[in-house]
């Protein structure tokens, strides 16, 4: 899981299928480096099914992470929109 202070991620997902948690709190919360915490995972966030085709906005300061199945394929590009 990841929040960033200060940038926004626009996400097209390219293959396959996986859950994306929003929103909620980032568990064991560690900064990674300045504006930017990484996590274990997020407690009390919302789960959204992506697919191949989907683009999602987060806004900066939205704690994220994606929830894929085990041996299955998924791939997606981010573009980083800085000073949000």
């Amino acid at each position: 899981s990841e929040v960033h202070a200060h940038e926004a991620d626009i996400i097209v997902i390219q293959s396959g299928e996986a859950t994306l948690v929003t929103g909620g709190t980032v568990i064991k919360p560690q900064t990674t480096k300045p504006g930017e915490i990484r996590g274990s995972g997020i407690e009390g966030g919302e789960r959204h099914r992506v697919a191949a085709g989907d683009i999602v906005h987060i806004p900066a300061g939205t704690p994220h992470q994606f929830v894929i199945e085990s041996g299955k394929p998924f791939t997606y590009f981010v573009v980083k929109v800085a000073g949000q």
